[in-house]
């Protein structure tokens, strides 16, 4: 009497031989550019992945938070670079994929080279602005708050802001340390847009304002906490 012939397993994708977990972190995030046309959209198909980024995507079993997002974008930032600006808002809060990557790098120091996805600033930074997740280097939350709140117009920064307030910002010391900067542009907007943004968190008496992140974000999942400084 013959044997039978032993069940024939299928093939495992490449992308997800290489999502497997393992001891490097990152696994949970797979760029477009690493595997097949065929391969990405058989995973989306499925739903195997699901999309963070422009050409990323997290492992759908994967729960999406600061260390995920970072991933998704981490080729766009060079060594020197920073995560800045409302891209660094969307690291700590999540919600909407920004459309380019804000990068910051020191005063006088070489910029990257242009590309599409990418906008470069320069800025002044300490040590105490930048905070370190999975080897990409991104601005605290205060050192966000204060960028935002400066570099872009408040029908902008105010929802940002307050996205920010609803993940631990401290606004009256974002407001404190506003009012300490001296000169320079956007710095009286910055001084107003946080003095706002305090306000409503003492007149709500500690509640979140109307408006506030949670409203923004629904459906998308709870971010782990920021690191504030």
């Amino acid at each position: 009497m013959s044997t039978p012939a032993p069940p024939v397993v299928p093939a495992v994708p490449r992308a997800l031989r290489q999502l497997r977990p393992g001891p490097r972190p990152g696994r949970s995030v797979v760029h477009r550019a690493d595997v097949s046309s065929l391969e990405w959209a058989g995973l989306l198909r499925d739903g195997l992945i699901t999309p963070v980024w422009g050409g990323a995507a997290r492992v759908a079993a994967c729960t999406e938070d600061p260390a995920v997002r970072v991933a998704a974008l981490a080729a766009l930032v060079p060594e020197r670079g920073v995560v800045g600006r409302a891209t660094a808002v969307w690291v700590h809060v999540g919600g909407p994929s920004p459309a380019r990557a804000d990068v910051l790098v020191r005063t006088r120091a070489r910029r990257p080279d242009p590309h599409p996805d990418r906008r470069t600033h320069e800025a002044e930074l300490s040590d105490a602005d930048v905070l370190t997740i999975d080897g990409v280097r991104v601005t605290t939350v205060l050192r966000t708050a204060l960028d935002v709140a400066r570099w872009l117009p408040p029908a902008q920064s105010l929802p940002l802001l307050r996205a920010l307030r609803d993940v631990g910002l401290d606004t009256g010391r974002a407001a404190r340390a506003a009012a300490s900067l001296h000169g320079g542009r956007g710095v009286r907007r910055a001084r107003h847009v946080l003095a706002q943004v305090a306000d409503e968190r003492t007149t709500a008496g500690g509640g979140r304002a109307p408006g506030g992140a949670q409203a923004r974000i629904a459906g998308s999942s709870a971010p782990r906490d920021p690191v504030i400084r």
